[in-house]
C-alpha cells in the first residue's frame, strides 16, 4: 500500500469553497465536497473550517471512527505536513455566536427547581450550535407544538394547607418504579453539551433512579 500523500497546509488552504472543500481530521485530510450537502448539521460548519483543521469542533460531536466509515477511502486526500503549520493557519475561525454565560457560571444544581428550570440555564450556557440542536425539532416543529399543548391540558388538583415535611416523589411508568415521574427521552449528539456524551447520561440516571428510553 502506497504511503499517504504528504500535504502541506498552504495546499490544503486552496480547498476553501462549496465546490471544492477539503479539512483535516486528526492529520488526515479529506475531500468533503460531496458529503458537505448531506451533512446532518448543514454544510455551513463544514464550510466554516475549510481548508483548516477541524478536529477540535468535529470531537465535540463525533467518535474517532465515523469519518473513515462514512466516507470512502478515496476520499482521504494524504495527511498533513506538521511542519508547515503557521499560527495563521492553525488560529481557530471566530464564533459567531459567543456564548451568553460561561461554563462556571452555572447555577447550583440545588437552585434548579423545575425541568423549565434546566431549559432556561441550557440556553443561557450551552454553546449556540448546541442549543441550536437541542431546542429544535423536525421541520415545521407541528409535532413539537403538539406535544406542548397536549401537556398544557394536564391540570393537577390544588390541594391547600397539607403537611409537606416528608414528600415522597416516587412513582411508576410503564411498570417501572422510578423515583420521580419524569424520564430521559432519547436524543443524539450528547458530546454537543459534555465530553461523556451518553455515558454521563447514563451515569445520571443511574444514580437517580430515572428511566432513559
Amino acid at each position: 500500500m502506497a504511503e499517504p500523500k504528504l500535504l502541506s497546509t498552504e495546499e490544503i488552504a486552496k480547498h476553501n469553497t462549496a465546490k471544492d472543500l477539503w479539512i483535516v481530521v486528526d492529520g488526515q485530510v479529506w475531500d468533503m465536497t460531496e458529503f458537505a450537502p448531506e451533512h446532518p448539521g448543514g454544510i455551513g460548519l463544514i464550510l466554516k473550517y475549510a481548508g483548516h483543521d477541524a478536529s477540535q469542533s468535529y470531537h465535540e460531536v463525533h467518535s474517532p471512527s465515523l469519518l473513515p466509515q462514512t466516507l470512502t477511502a478515496s476520499k482521504l486526500m494524504g495527511t498533513l505536513d506538521t511542519s508547515t503549520i503557521s499560527d495563521s493557519w492553525s488560529k481557530p475561525p471566530p464564533q459567531q455566536n459567543p456564548k451568553v454565560q460561561l461554563q462556571n457560571e452555572r447555577p447550583p444544581l440545588s437552585t434548579i427547581i423545575s425541568t423549565h428550570d434546566f431549559e432556561a440555564v441550557a440556553e443561557k450556557t450551552l454553546a449556540p450550535k448546541a442549543w441550536a440542536f437541542y431546542s429544535s425539532a423536525a421541520t415545521d416543529l407541528v409535532t413539537h407544538k403538539a406535544n406542548s399543548s397536549f401537556f398544557d391540558r394536564i391540570w393537577f388538583k390544588p390541594r391547600v394547607l397539607r403537611n409537606v415535611r416528608v414528600r415522597d416523589t416516587r412513582s411508576k411508568i410503564m411498570g417501572q418504579d422510578v423515583s420521580m415521574p419524569v424520564f430521559v427521552s432519547p436524543a443524539a449528539l450528547a458530546r454537543l453539551v459534555h465530553p461523556d456524551g451518553e455515558k454521563a447520561i447514563a451515569r445520571g440516571v443511574q444514580n437517580t433512579g430515572i428511566i432513559q428510553c
